[in-house]
């Protein structure tokens, strides 16, 4: 069939079309490969339509100048997750509902150990003068006889020579009297020179062995060595076979091992008309008994006695601390004794109140006359009871201590004043336990920096209210003592230079109630009991913190402590992202680069539409930007983009859409070909202009796509 010049007129339009068509579609199909845009497709059929609709011109009379078709496309499709805003922020947290936490821990802010607590002098120290003071001396005495036959020269010669002549025979004694005085001399008593007696008695009896009544008996006793009269005794009368009993206390006599007796006068009446045995041999008897003696100076042999026998009393020296119990996990007793005494001592020396492996430590030792003795004995382990001293029942270790004198075989002189120096100390002293009151005292808690990063936080600039930030110290303490904590807490941002201290009022720690045990319990500093939202308000990110720690803070208790004893505490801030925000900025990335070639665009407008599903009302600008420089170059800007609607807990409920168009110049579109990146900047408040709290979800999304609607440039 052959065909018209109008069929031929028809094919070459279709020719044209055809031609420019394929041209049109090429361009732009190349243009969206370039861009990786996957809307390819829908464009094709946008062009279709164009050239379908327009190629019922005389195409002959079309010149290239004239074929400028329009057309809409997508330029931009992309999907901004909330949590992909802040990729590099470990501490920003997705809960298990995908509600956004950040995290700041922090172990070990602060430590107190026991030996802040509670520290010991390591050594203790205990000087002690022990004077040989007042001895006990052992009885002594003797008997003396003043015979007839030694009284006979003092006598009248007819007095004499009666009792010669009936000697040993019955007779009438003759009636008698002294016509001078006479002397009866002691043996030396062996145990002693010379002595001064602090306390004692001397017994004097007289006994009458003759066979008739004596009467005006009158002697004195005499210590030899100083001739001074001990004892001056009168006697009325003392019947024949009978005895005459004195007693003379000695204290503060000096007396010598020598004694005499002056007898002064003595007379009897005689016998008669008895007839009696006269016997010469018979007379007076003296009898000198010292008894009860106590004596503190002279030369003597000394017997085994007691010296001292007494509790020594080691003061731990704490104030204001009042220890009753302790244990040592380490220690040594150290004692040096030095004597100036000419007397050796036994002594025996123990800790009544401790115990080490159960039983009660004990020493027992020689020191030599005028000699020293040191020793130690290791007390580790050693648990001591501190609280047994009447007068004050803390801090008190007693010593108990028995110097023993050692018998001497030989005479030694002696003073109580003589000494022996005592010096005990508790040396190395480490504590593995201890009760009592440990006193009201400060603990200085160093200070310190926590390091922040709020990447999060950098990335979003604005007002910002965080409504439920909390600052949560975790704390360990096995301390058995009230503590109550004072802490500075002083934020800063260094680049802005603003600093914000954080008020909180005094921490209590709770402590354990038995040795052993620890209580692991948290403070939380919240809007309720500080200034923290104002604090994290300068978005710091430094915290110096410092402060002090008061121990019984309500005065006098029952504490303890062991050597393991410690509170530790860490600090956790957790900011729930519930907040209100005014302006605040935050950006999406997108790379971008485009030329002539692969933007064949003249003119036009851009076109917004939106799937909002933050809680924010915004406003998002498109921004042109050189990568390398970070040069804003050119910027379209969508106002009034609605929040998506909240709940009443301020939770997203349902994505709200926008649909906003902006005409573009050529100027525009040239500033896209020397642009790299396209940021997608967001100016927001929350929902309600700011007013309303809201809570950020990791998966909140805001769905976006930015399509360009112009004319191909030829």
């Amino acid at each position: 069939m052959r065909k018209t010049s109008q069929d031929l007129s028809t094919n070459h339009c279709s020719f044209l079309f055809d031609t420019y068509k394929y041209s049109a579609v090429y361009l732009i199909l190349l243009h969206l490969m370039k861009r990786n845009v996957n809307w390819a497709l829908f464009s094709v059929v946008i062009l279709l339509a164009i050239f379908s609709t327009s190629c019922r011109k005389d195409l002959s009379k079309v010149t290239v100048s004239e074929w400028n078709p329009e057309f809409a496309a997508p330029f931009i499709k992309t999907t901004i997750v909330f949590s992909n805003l802040f990729p590099n922020d470990t501490n920003l947290i997705t809960q298990e509902d995908s509600s956004l936490v950040y995290f700041y821990v922090k172990d070990s802010v602060f430590n107190i150990s026991s030996d802040t607590i509670l520290e010991i002098t390591e050594q203790i120290s205990h000087e002690r003068e022990f004077s040989l003071g007042e001895l006990e001396m052992e009885p002594f005495g003797f008997d003396n006889e003043l015979q007839m036959i030694d009284i006979l020269p003092y006598l009248e010669q007819s007095v004499q020579d009666t009792l010669l002549k009936y000697d040993g025979q019955q007779s009438y004694f003759p009636p008698f009297a002294l016509l001078e005085s006479t002397t009866l001399d002691s043996e030396p008593v062996e145990n002693f020179i010379d002595l001064t007696f602090s306390d004692g008695q001397i017994i004097i009896s007289t006994t009458n062995n003759l066979p008739v009544s004596l009467s005006n008996i009158d002697f004195q006793v005499i210590d030899k060595l100083s001739q001074n009269i001990i004892a001056e005794i009168s006697i009325d009368e003392l019947a024949s076979g009978t005895q005459y009993l004195d007693t003379t206390n000695i204290s503060g006599l000096i007396l010598g091992n020598e004694f005499s007796y002056k007898i002064n006068t003595v007379s009897s009446l005689g016998s008669y008309p008895d007839m009696v045995e006269i016997d010469l041999s018979k007379g007076l008897v003296f009898s000198f008994e010292a008894r009860d003696l106590k004596i503190i100076s002279g030369s003597a042999k000394i017997t085994e006695q007691l010296m001292y026998s007494s509790s020594e009393m080691i003061d731990f020296g704490l104030d204001p601390e009042k220890l009753k119990h302790i244990r040592l996990s380490s220690g040594t007793f150290v004692y040096l004794l030095n004597s100036e005494m000419n007397v050796g001592l036994n002594v025996n020396m123990k800790l009544p109140s401790a115990l080490i492996d159960g039983q009660v430590p004990q020493s027992i030792f020689d020191v030599s006359p005028n000699g020293e003795f040191l020793n130690n004995w290791d007390i580790s382990n050693m648990s001591a009871d501190l609280s047994t001293d009447i007068n004050q029942d803390y801090n008190i270790l007693p010593i108990e201590i028995i110097l023993s004198i050692m018998p001497t075989d030989e005479i030694v002189t002696f003073d109580s004043s003589d000494k022996i120096n005592g010096v005990f100390g508790l040396e190395d002293l480490k504590l593995a336990y201890a009760d009592g009151y440990l006193g009201q005292q400060e603990v200085q808690i160093s200070e310190d920096t926590l390091d922040l990063n709020f990447d999060f936080l950098s990335q979003i600039e604005g007002d910002l209210i965080l409504e439920e930030p909390s600052l949560t110290i975790n704390y360990t303490n096995s301390i058995g003592v009230p503590i109550q904590i004072n802490t500075e807490f002083i934020g800063s941002n260094s680049e802005s230079g603003q600093s914000q201290s954080l008020s909180v009022d005094g921490i209590n720690i709770n402590s354990p109630e038995s040795p052993g045990d620890s209580v692991q319990d948290n403070i939380v500093i919240d809007r309720s009991n500080s200034t923290i939202v104002d604090f994290l308000s300068i978005r710091p990110d430094q915290i110096i913190y410092y402060g002090n720690a008061t121990v019984n803070p309500e005065g006098e208790g029952l504490n303890f402590v062991e050597s393991s004893s410690k509170l530790s505490a860490g600090v956790e801030l957790k900011i729930p992202l519930i907040l209100r925000a005014d302006h605040l900025t935050f950006v999406d990335t997108l790379g971008f680069s485009a030329t002539s070639d692969n933007l064949p665009i003249e003119q036009g407008s851009i076109k917004l539409n939106i799937q909002n599903g933050f809680p924010f009302e915004l406003k998002m600008s498109m921004v042109l930007a050189d990568s390398i420089t970070g040069e804003i170059i050119d910027k379209v800007t969508f106002d009034d983009i609605a929040s998506a609607e909240v709940d009443a807990d301020g939770v997203v409920i349902s994505k709200t859409p926008s649909e906003i168009l902006v005409e573009f110049s050529p100027e525009f579109l040239d500033n896209m070909k020397i642009a790299n990146r396209i940021y997608l900047e967001a100016v927001t408040s929350t929902f309600g202009q700011g007013q309303t709290p809201v809570v950020l979800y990791s998966d909140y999304e805001i769905e976006v796509t930015i399509s360009f609607s112009g004319k191909i440039s030829p």
